[in-house]
């Protein structure tokens, strides 16, 4: 099954490429120095990477005990967001334990940027910015139309290298508890994920991304685990204005490798996350989640992936460039 997952998204892939090179129409394709400068200004200067630290304030690794919540932090223990509130009357975010975000930790919508990716891609994410503070950070959200879930995704431009950022699913509503034991289901919905790039000449960048989830879940196989295994695919990239790469348009997909239910709370156990360029793996990482609704009518899951991956076309070759990324975004699909 994993194979099959594997063998289709090549297919989509070269499809996708195919048409980006004919010109085809691909719209449905689902640091701060001394004075502080900062949010907004675009001219933030790069500061050394961060070392990973941990004491008895700031916990940034074990399991999280909550399984109506799953956090980056268990991946990465440069991923310290933990906690996501978001106040629907405002619409606006607050993100835990991100440093040099504000004294707040309060994140606005980017409309102009949230309009341009929406308007391409026709995901329903929005993308974020923090309002104050002296490091850049950029941020997707979405809310699950039934509020039964949410996920979330943030990283910064700060540092040399991939520096703080974070990314959480949480479970809003419900057991999650799929009605019939013995019945496999197909889920299907959006993603988007930050993604900071590295190595490009021109110091560290962010960019959006958006695609379409696509998970399979049999609840009577495996015995007493079940599997639950995935794609995301039809990937479109954005820069951090929201402005749309279109060279990358189908550039790559990500397989999300057959992982285990937990069937106590209705969590889907971490398994390897892998994404491919032309069939070949590059960056790699992990993905889990959980089921949501009373009757685990949506699933919702974060995705970490690090290593080689493009970011444009070599004008000589015709060939993807590749530089060090690394990927953190969630999804939300329902059956």
């Amino acid at each position: 099954m994993y194979r099959n997952f594997v063998a289709l998204a090549c297919a989509g892939v070269l499809s996708a490429c195919a048409a980006i090179g004919s010109g085809g129409d691909n719209s449905d394709n689902p640091l701060v120095d001394g004075d502080g400068s900062g949010i907004g200004d675009d001219n933030q200067p790069l500061v050394a990477d961060p070392t990973a630290t941990t004491d008895d304030s700031t916990p940034v690794t074990g399991t999280d005990t909550d399984p109506d919540q799953a956090f980056g932090h268990e991946h990465d223990d440069n991923l310290r967001m933990n906690a996501v509130d978001f106040d629907p009357t405002t619409g606006e975010l607050v993100l835990n334990n991100l440093p040099f975000d504000g004294d707040d930790n309060l994140y606005q919508r980017n409309g102009a940027a949230s309009v341009s990716i929406q308007g391409t891609s026709g995901t329903g994410f929005d993308a974020y910015r923090n309002a104050s503070g002296t490091a850049d950070y950029y941020a997707v959200f979405r809310l699950s139309d039934s509020g039964f879930s949410q996920v979330t995704a943030a990283a910064t431009d700060r540092y040399v290298s991939f520096g703080f950022g974070g990314v959480a699913a949480q479970r809003l509503s419900g057991s999650g508890a799929l009605p019939e034991a013995d019945q496999s289901y197909v889920f299907t919905g959006e993603y988007a994920a930050v993604r900071t790039v590295t190595n490009t000449g021109a110091g560290v960048s962010v960019q959006y991304v958006t695609g379409v989830a696509t998970l399979d879940v049999d609840i009577e196989d495996f015995d007493d685990i079940g599997a639950v295994e995935g794609i995301i695919a039809s990937r479109q990239f954005f820069d951090e204005n929201g402005v749309h790469i279109a060279d990358l348009d189908g550039a790559d997909f990500i397989s999300l490798a057959t992982s285990q239910i937990n069937f106590d709370d209705w969590t889907i156990q971490s398994s390897t996350a892998t994404a491919y360029v032309n069939g070949e793996a590059g960056a790699t990482g992990n993905w889990e989640g959980m089921f949501a609704g009373p009757n685990g009518e949506e699933v919702a899951g974060i995705v970490i992936v690090e290593g080689d991956g493009p970011v444009g076309i070599d004008p000589d070759t015709g060939a993807y460039v590749e530089v060090s990324v690394r990927e953190t975004g969630g999804f939300v699909a329902t059956r």
